[in-house]
């Protein structure tokens, strides 16, 4: 049965938004076809829309994101044991790095939950009124 819920049965609050997997489109078409009744036609319009609106892509990017944090905190042990504190481009380069890899954590613990206003389509309006919720906001 959980599966089928895949979370839902927690109720969708900033509080349970981490008990749902994600980060896939298949994740989506899934709770669409359960929640709204979708037939497969319809699911694959539902696709057709994801895709043309970025959406398979920002669910990569989140991944290729995730990856460059790994290879990032790879590059810093492995620059680690050759340190030099006095040598000025190791101390820089290691600086960067580690600069680099808190960005990068930073964005990727950000909060689930992100509400978009509504009836806004340009991303320069919707960030004045962008709405995070949860753990880490």
């Amino acid at each position: 049965m959980r599966e089928k819920l895949g979370g839902w049965e927690h109720g969708l609050e900033p509080e349970t938004i981490s008990c749902f997997r994600q980060n896939t489109i298949e994740l989506v078409i899934r709770d669409a076809r359960w929640m709204l009744g979708l037939d497969e036609e319809e699911c694959e319009k539902l696709r057709q829309i994801m895709l043309a609106r970025g959406v398979a892509k920002w669910f990569k990017a989140r991944r290729d994101v995730i990856r460059l944090k790994a290879e990032v905190k790879g590059m810093i042990t492995d620059l680690q044991p050759n340190y030099d504190k006095h040598n000025p481009v190791h101390k820089e380069r290691l600086k960067l790095l580690n600069w680099f890899r808190q960005e990068l954590r930073t964005i990727c613990h950000q909060p689930r939950w992100v509400e978009w206003p509504r009836g806004i389509a340009t991303a320069a309006k919707a960030e004045k009124g962008i709405v995070v919720k949860g753990p880490r906001a």
